[in-house]
């Protein structure tokens, strides 16, 4: 028998278990996004209710609601699906919490790239009016809760990230390769 020569090194940062994360997340974020705006309309009347500041700011929390769920499901995912090849201790937390961050950072960067697509093609002509104040207020609101929520995002993709690292490492039947140990028991 022949020993195999690797070549290389071989990072222990992983794109794909990073992809698989950021593709729940945005799952996930989809799934609370579409159900806070369906309650939304649904207790909401042009008529009668809670007026617009109520609606507001419980949306905005919603919202962080909602990406602050998602983003930990895919940092714990991302962390969980990590191939468990590492060193333990301190530098695996890292990694793990790196991976979780990661996760953010694709599910945010390509709804950033989305969204500047769309406005692109949806840029004003030059004939418009300038906005109102009202809308400039809307437009800083906006801004504002959608930072919370991003920020919100990261920390708990970071955390999840940490969490799901642990929990995978708990696990007496995972091999240093990452597999499954096979145990036979006797009759």
């Amino acid at each position: 028998m022949s020993d195999i020569e690797v070549t290389g090194t071989r990072t222990p940062f992983v794109w794909s278990v990073v992809i698989a994360g950021a593709l729940a997340a945005w799952a996930v974020s989809f799934i609370f996004i579409a159900l806070g705006s369906g309650i939304g309309l649904a207790v909401s009347s042009p008529y009668s209710g809670a007026g617009s500041t109520t609606m507001t700011i419980t949306g905005a929390v919603w919202l962080i609601f909602a990406q602050a769920c998602a983003y930990a499901t895919g940092g714990y995912l991302a962390a969980r699906l990590r191939i468990r090849d590492h060193i333990p201790g301190p530098e695996t937390m890292f990694r793990d919490a790196a991976h979780g961050f990661m996760v953010w950072v694709v599910g945010v960067g390509v709804m950033a790239a989305v969204i500047a697509i769309a406005a692109a093609f949806a840029a004003p002509t030059s004939g418009q009016a300038p906005l109102s104040e009202a809308a400039r207020t809307a437009a800083a609101y906006l801004s504002f809760w959608t930072f919370m929520a991003l920020l919100f995002g990261a920390v708990a993709a970071t955390l999840a990230g940490i969490l799901g690292g642990e929990l995978r490492d708990e696990d007496p039947e995972i091999t240093q390769s990452g597999r499954r140990r096979t145990v036979t028991r006797a009759r």
